[in-house]
Parts: structure tokens; sequence; C-alpha cells
């Protein structure tokens, strides 16, 4: 289970090392690319997280792993770190933390937008313009297709909702004939 405060405070540490080095972007990459390994490699995951191994067959599995994908050497000290203090099944969380400790940095914010069909780029554009034109912040989205929006389209950035598809306009016509 990922305890939200524990990795906000290790993401935060790295984050600082990070400015200090000049290496926000590295380190994130790095951390993103072992955070998919670890999710994707079952026996891996099991090395790091099984109290079974010893502190230092963990280190010795994982600085091999880091050291083939070419992560940074306080990147895999980071990682030793949290092996040490017992800490690696927090990665996950770890890795999202520092993501969003970077994007608050730079003025960024991270958000949803599902149509009903495929938006174009220049759609997308409008969109994505008029999402960070709200929110005060770029606006990096990741887009969805749901067919059951008959049109229009839903988007989600932080804790506000932008609910513009032609479902919910016929939901709501539909209360107010009641009304």
């Amino acid at each position: 289970m990922i305890n939200t405060t524990l990795a906000k405070r290790y993401a935060k540490a790295l984050v600082g090392i990070g400015q200090e080095n000049n290496a926000l972007d590295r380190y994130g990459q790095d951390l993103a690319s072992l955070s998919e390994v670890v999710g994707t490699s079952w026996d891996f995951r099991e090395v790091l997280i099984n109290p079974v191994f010893t502190k230092e067959d963990k280190k010795r599995i994982a600085g091999e792993i880091l050291s083939k994908m070419g992560t940074d050497p306080m990147v895999t000290n980071f990682v030793y770190l949290l092996i040490d203090r017992k800490r690696i099944d927090q990665l996950e969380g770890i890795e999202k933390a520092f993501r969003a400790e970077v994007d608050e940095i730079n003025g960024i914010t991270r958000g949803e937008v599902t149509s009903a069909g495929p938006l174009s780029a220049e759609d997308l554009e409008r969109v994505t313009g008029a999402l960070s034109t709200i929110s005060g912040k770029r606006v990096l989205v990741k887009t969805g297709v749901d067919e059951s929006l008959i049109g229009g389209l839903v988007a989600r950035v932080g804790d506000m909702l932008l609910d513009g598809t032609i479902r919910t306009q016929l939901n709501q016509l539909k209360e107010s004939l009641k009304g």
C-alpha cells in the first residue's frame, strides 16, 4: 500500500537534489523507467519487496539492472536508500509524487479529455488552450474515447470536471422538463 505522505517526503528530497544538480528531467525519466520495470517484471518486484532476500542481495540485483538501464548514480543511490529503509515498496508513489512536484515547479498540470470520437490535432489544441486559460497553468492532457458520450467531451484537470457531453445536456433537459 502506498503511503502518500511518505512518498511525497522522499520525492521532495529527490527533487531538491535534482534541482541542485540541474537534473530533474533525468531523475524523473530514471524513476519512471524503474517504476515501469518494477511494475512489469514480477520477478524483479518480488526480489525488491520479499523479506527473504537480504538488503545486500536486493541492492546487488537492483544495481545490476539500474546499471544496464543507464540510471544516474544519484537515482541508484536513492534506490539503495529506499532498500535500506525498507521503503522500496513505495517506489510507484514516490515516482508519481516526484512527477507532481516537478510539474508544480514548471507550472504544469495534467488532465484527461474523453470524447465521443477521436479529437483532431486542431480540436485538441483548442481544448488544451481553453483548459490552460481556466487553470492558469500549462495543461498536458491524456485523451480517451468513450462512444457512450454520444457527442461532446469531458475534461478533468486536477479536481475540476468540465462536462460538455450531449448525454449530460439531454439528462439536464429531461430533469428540467420533469420540474
